[in-house]
């Protein structure tokens, strides 16, 4: 089967997507940013990236997408969302694929964000209801998009009736424990697939990412004799109160739900610093000698002193500037804590000559970086790693031997502060693995007490 990529063969695809996808919602606009096929939904709404993966070239012509939805009510995360359709044609297969999902889910992302005033349909198919997941009370906006294969579509319509109806799946997970409260007030997005059938299939993101743990609620469904019905569900959650107060035994549970994303390497889970602690909690406790700020004093003393936290952990200890060491962000930054108003920054000095404040309190920064893992957001700490120790190893390696023989020619790298030897950043880690180098060349410091 020959495919075409949506980035050589069929850039003006994209452009038809984002048309398609746009005159789904009343003013907004299809335009190109930055060379990406974007929809602005409008003056402070999310937006609309939208990219072709693969087209078949013949027939049944089938288009396969995915769209990352930012901004607005959804924040900086970026959520993927995935739909695919056929046609008598590579472009009809392209206009049904984005009809399929801003028909099906378009209603549900225009009220979840409190606007469906924009709504542009006739009698839109999606549901609204209150849930409380995690101790959290939450609005929920979902829609379906079903579809079968080898049997009618009327006895996958009059299945999806026998499992619970329109937001059968939906229903299921959220009444599960096995979906952490957000700790921000964004908006956040839940996707179930299942395709039931002799082998059944299922699939669950959170905020677009892969949400493993989860999973088992879908698993659970039981296999079906014939052909499969291919269901398919898409909610929006948008928080109606603040996040419940910080426990250990919940923020551990949250933590343990975030480890089982450790499969994919953007997770907070999956690189360095965070199996350096392993998301585990070390036990409550106050170091000696420091002057603390009420929230950092509450949870150094009631929730954890060491283990899990942003970077490599936390790792308290008076700094040589006279604040609080907070943690390790690896390539020689470290958060740190100001001693005139408990404020946190981000020293990365060693990297691109940053010093940054980052957030209000040791409570609000940690929470940022909890809520951060939840939403699969990516490295935490961000700044241009073209100018990390690691990467300027890496690109040097690359120069002398060449990009193929980077796995073989690249040895052991130490990063290296007046102190300690420290570990890479999650940026550089994941520069290293797109080109296939191992983890190993790696010196890492030494796992904090937990």
């Amino acid at each position: 089967m020959k495919e075409n990529s949506f980035n050589q063969d069929t850039p003006a695809f994209d452009a038809v997507l984002a048309q398609t996808i746009a005159r789904h919602f009343q003013g907004a606009v299809a335009e190109a940013i930055d060379g990406v096929q974007t929809v602005r939904l409008g003056n402070g709404l999310p937006v609309i990236e939208c990219f072709i993966d693969t087209i078949q070239d013949h027939e049944p012509y089938g288009a396969f997408l995915f769209l990352q939805i930012t901004s607005g009510a959804f924040g900086d995360t970026q959520t993927l969302v995935t739909a695919s359709g056929y046609g008598s044609s590579q472009l009809a297969s392209v206009v049904t694929a984005g009809c399929n999902w801003a028909c099906a889910f378009g209603p549900a992302l225009l009220a979840g964000i409190g606007r469906p005033d924009l709504i542009s349909s006739q009698d839109p198919e999606f549901e609204q209801f209150e849930a409380t997941v995690g101790g959290r009370r939450y609005r929920v906006s979902a829609g379906h998009l079903d579809r079968s294969m080898n049997m009618p579509i009327e006895e996958v319509t009059a299945y999806r009736q026998q499992l619970g109806g329109p937001r059968a799946l939906t229903n299921r997970v959220l009444s599960s424990p096995l979906i952490p409260a957000t700790r921000t007030g964004e908006a956040v997005a839940l996707g179930c697939y299942v395709s039931i059938g002799p082998e059944p299939i299922t699939e669950l993101k959170l905020a677009g990412a892969d949400w493993p743990a989860g999973r088992s609620v879908l698993d659970a469904i039981p296999p079906e004799d014939g052909g499969y019905r291919m269901l398919r569900e898409w909610a929006v959650l948008t928080p109606l109160e603040p996040a419940p107060a910080l426990t250990r035994d919940d923020l551990q549970h949250t933590l343990n739900l975030i480890r089982a994303t450790s499969d994919n390497p953007r997770s907070e889970a999956s690189w360095l610093g965070s199996r350096h602690h392993s998301m585990r909690l070390g036990p409550p406790s106050l170091p000696q000698g420091l002057s603390l700020p009420e929230d950092m004093r509450w949870f150094l003393g009631t929730i954890a002193g060491s283990g899990a936290g942003p970077g490599y952990g936390l790792d308290i200890y008076p700094a040589d500037d006279g604040g609080i060491h907070l943690a390790d962000a690896g390539c020689g930054a470290e958060w740190r804590m100001s001693p005139y108003d408990g404020s946190v920054w981000l020293d990365s000095r060693a990297c691109d000559d940053g010093f940054v404040r980052v957030a209000p309190s040791f409570l609000s920064w940690y929470e940022a970086w909890l809520d951060h893992a939840i939403r699969g957001g990516g490295p935490f700490a961000q700044w241009s790693y073209q100018v990390d120790a690691a990467y300027k190893m890496l690109k040097q390696s690359a120069g002398e031997h060449g990009v193929e023989r980077l796995p073989k020619t690249v040895t052991r790298v130490r990063i290296h502060d007046p102190a300690k030897d420290v570990g890479p950043c999650h940026s550089c880690q994941l520069v290293y693995d797109w080109f296939g180098v191992p983890e190993s060349v790696f010196v890492t410091a030494p796992s904090p007490a937990t």
